[in-house]
């Protein structure tokens, strides 16, 4: 028998060993985890270095006196200041410290500086918009503004500044880029504005070129007829209707004639930027979005006039829109509660309400541009004619640069405006507002002081800001409907065609004086709306144009809505902006039925029971839904396949009619065909249209694979929140941490919820002035732009839920001042 201590003297020469490399492989292994963690630990670090102080005080500011910042638990700011100068310290502060890198690139856009940041794939984007010069413009803009405006636009900018310099490390997007953010200048505030009204306006109006080759081409009465003003979806706030012209006969032209006319080469092509893919404009068809509307002391719970307005735009991260609180005194001295929306860049309350009046905005979709047409001169390319004889272009050259080189692009001018397209013998030019420094200003922040109803229409009708459609209510129970911006007075009505510039068309008188803008108040049924629809009758087109409103149905929908109660509260009013009923889609169903009772479209019974069972609402779970809308598209697609075909990426489908920005109301031409189905108006290749029809069907089924797979045509599986940080773009493996969830989202275009994958409601706001704690506010994002932050996506489940929020910040959670 062994004794134990021998047991342990048993291999004693190799324990040691292998001890030895037990201890070898646990010191590897802690310095491979090291040599791992170090460098995560490190860049957790430097991130963290860039998030803001939210506590304490910081002194040795240049403001005036002491201003308290507080934050609720989203990061909602309410700041409490002595002066608006002081107040726009703190609002620059903020943005700087929350949404730096999304003002820069606001403010790189227009400037046609964004390649400095991501190099040569935006040498593209940067080219189209050096051509308007937004930057010498922007210059003219900070020096001719008023003290009172410019003392807060200097402290603003003061305070971006101030607040980008407090943070330890510069905003994450820049530690990727390998940049350094740059200064925050006044100028920057205006290149934001420029910005917005790229992408509320067309900037190049090549659209009105593409009509007036269309009219040259065609028969007088089939222009008339694919341009049709009226609509039968028209809801005016007058009830105006405009007369529809008839099919015409094409009088020996065949359809082939159509597509020929429509397609030859000479129709402009729209300077599309495609370098940086979240820049990209849609189709008109699926851009237009906003509503807003308002019931007055009538309608309105407790004798309250009631606001409603959700602004529909391209939807990313961070959010647009940045909410804020400020009591201040005004520039004018008197005090004040604001609350709502602020835009990162700008020192003003863009929407909201200031106690006494509330406000809100929707594209107004007019005619703020003109193309004119100038005779080029023989042998003298540089020259144009004009009345008073040949003129010569200015041409200026514009140096882009980019890590590792640069790229020169030359641009022309007229005295007009730029030189956006040519021909062989013309040159076509742009006369638009966006390039008139008398156009721009921040007489917006007048509406911070209003208080009535009737002040806030003046004041909306002077500012210089982009054309909107404003709502505004006040505690009084009145309400009130108008337009802001600058509106050209012509010498004749804006028809939207090329002007023939040498003639001397296209001069404008100035700008129509506020009180000869239109407006509606105070209507005795106490209910406004407007949905990017044309909002009143003959005489509105006459002053404002048609830059391509919207057809319609959601204005009604809306409309009908508000005609359903008479009495609303703040809930009431977010249920329609949340409704998802596809009203728009119930003819196309009707007709879809029909088709397949023909016998021309051999579908399964499957097809037709989700068809009559879930095609009225467009929620996550309807494929009824989803097969309606597709046969639209077919049906579209094939009728008026003769304008010629863009793709559309969002769905894959061909949108033959998006290159007229909107111009052509294609559900009115494509209903008016169905309906009286004349043979030359025919598509090439169907001997019916009852064959057209069923071969649109059937292309449904076969879309999704057939019976049996329609389970894949659910609307949520397709209609999924796409909502991405720029970055993403370039390293789509950020995306799991960067983008917002995506969730399954009801919600389309032509309904009072539009809802896209990356575009929708940028901010659901309901408010009665003076009653701003029953507010309800949503946007599809948190305050805060940095991924660390523990306010980055607070607040995304209420508005992709629909469940009411609060419009005023909640029981502060953090507060900082900011001390001289």
């Amino acid at each position: 028998m062994h004794h134990p201590t021998e047991k342990r003297s048993i291999g004693s020469a190799g324990e040691p060993r292998r001890r030895r490399w037990r201890q070898l492989f646990l010191w590897a292994g802690g310095l491979g985890c090291l040599l791992v963690s170090a460098p995560i630990g490190w860049g957790y670090w430097q991130l963290r270095g860039s998030l803001p102080r939210l506590d304490g005080e910081l002194v040795g500011l240049p403001v005036q006196a002491a201003v308290q910042i507080e934050r609720d638990a989203a990061g909602v700011p309410s700041i409490t200041a002595d002066s608006r100068a002081d107040a726009a310290f703190a609002l620059g502060w903020l943005h700087a410290q929350d949404r730096f890198f999304q003002m820069d690139l606001l403010r790189r856009i227009s400037a046609g500086r964004l390649s400095e940041l991501f190099g040569a794939a935006a040498i593209y984007n940067d080219e189209q918009y050096r051509l308007h010069r937004f930057s010498a413009l922007a210059e003219r803009l900070v020096d001719g503004l008023p003290p009172p405006q410019a003392s807060a636009l200097t402290a603003y900018t003061a305070g971006v500044n101030a607040g980008l310099a407090q943070l330890r490390q510069p905003p994450p997007e820049y530690l990727l880029l390998r940049q350094r953010p740059q200064p925050w200048r006044e100028v920057d505030a205006f290149l934001v504005m420029m910005t917005m009204l790229c992408d509320l306006q067309s900037k190049d109006s090549l659209e009105d070129i593409r009509l007036g080759r269309l009219r040259e081409r065609l028969p007088a009465p089939v222009f008339e007829f694919l341009t049709s003003r009226g609509s039968r979806w028209d809801a005016a706030l007058d009830d105006s209707r405009l007369a529809v012209p008839p099919i015409p006969a094409l009088d020996g032209w065949r359809w082939a004639d159509l597509a020929r006319a429509c397609s030859e080469p000479g129709l402009a092509e729209r300077s599309t930027p495609v370098g940086l893919a979240w820049l990209a404009p849609r189709p008109t068809e699926f851009l237009v979005g906003s509503n807003n509307w308002a019931v007055g002391s009538s309608a309105g719970r407790d004798q309250r006039a009631i606001l409603a307005s959700d602004m529909h735009l391209g939807l990313s991260v961070p959010t647009i829109w940045y909410r804020a609180l400020l009591q201040t005194p005004l520039l004018d001295g008197r005090q004040r509660r604001l609350v709502g929306v602020t835009l990162p860049g700008t020192p003003v309350l863009i929407e909201g309400s200031n106690g006494r009046v509330a406000w809100g905005f929707t594209n107004s979709y007019g005619k703020y541009g003109d193309i004119i047409e100038l005779d080029k001169v023989t042998d003298q390319p540089d020259f144009y004619r004009t009345l008073d004889g040949p003129k010569r272009l200015e041409r200026f050259e514009e140096t882009i640069d980019y890590p590792g080189g640069s790229a020169v692009c030359e641009y022309e001018w007229s005295e007009w405006g730029p030189v956006v397209a040519q021909g062989d013998r013309s040159y076509f030019v742009h006369r638009w507002i966006g390039h008139d420094p008398s156009a721009f200003d921040l007489s917006i922040m007048e509406l911070e002081g209003v208080d009535s109803v009737l002040e806030g229409m003046q004041a909306a009708n002077r500012a210089g800001m982009p054309n909107q459609n404003v709502m505004l209510a006040d505690d009084a129970g009145n309400i009130g409907w108008t337009i802001s911006g600058r509106i050209p007075r012509r010498p004749a009505p804006p028809l939207g065609l090329p002007l023939d510039g040498s003639a001397g068309e296209g001069v404008w008188q100035g700008y129509l004086r506020a009180e000869e803008y239109p407006r509606v108040y105070n209507p005795a049924d106490g209910r406004l709306w407007t949905a990017n629809n044309r909002v009143l009758g003959s005489e509105y087109l006459e002053r404002v144009g048609n830059g391509g409103f919207d057809l319609g149905a959601r204005a009604r929908q809306i409309r009908d809505r508000l005609r359903e109660q008479a009495e609303f509260t703040e809930e009431d009013l977010l249920a329609i902006q949340l409704d998802d009923e596809a009203r728009f889609l119930s003819d196309w169903r009707r007709l879809l039925l029909e088709v397949s009772e023909s016998g021309e479209a051999g579908v399964s019974a499957e097809l037709l029971e989700q068809v009559r069972s879930s095609a009225d609402r467009a929620s996550v779970d309807a494929i009824g839904y989803r097969l309606v809308r597709s046969f639209r598209t077919e049906v579209l697609v094939r009728t008026l396949s003769f304008l010629g075909g863009v793709t559309w990426t969002w769905d894959g489908s061909d949108v033959p009619w998006a290159s007229y920005g909107g111009r052509l109301l294609v559900e009115d031409i494509a209903w008016q065909l169905l309906e009286e189905r004349p043979d030359d108006w025919l598509p090439t290749g169907y001997a019916s249209w009852d064959e057209l029809l069923g071969s649109a069907l059937q292309a449904v089924e076969e879309s999704f694979g057939g019976p049996g797979r329609l389970a894949e045509a659910r609307w949520g599986r397709f209609n999924r929140a796409t909502i991405r940080h720029p970055l993403t773009m370039a390293v789509p493996q950020l995306g799991w941490w960067l983008n917002m969830p995506a969730v399954e989202l009801p919600g389309d275009n032509h309904m009072p919820r539009v809802q896209a994958p990356s575009a929708g409601a940028s901010q659901r706001l309901v408010v009665s002035p003076g009653e701003e704690e029953r507010g309800i506010y949503h946007q599809p994002g948190g305050q805060s732009g940095h991924w660390l932050s523990a306010f980055y996506r607070a607040g995304f489940d209420d508005w992709a839920l629909g469940r009411p929020s609060p419009l005023l910040p909640g029981p502060t959670r953090h507060r900082l001042i900011l001390s001289p």
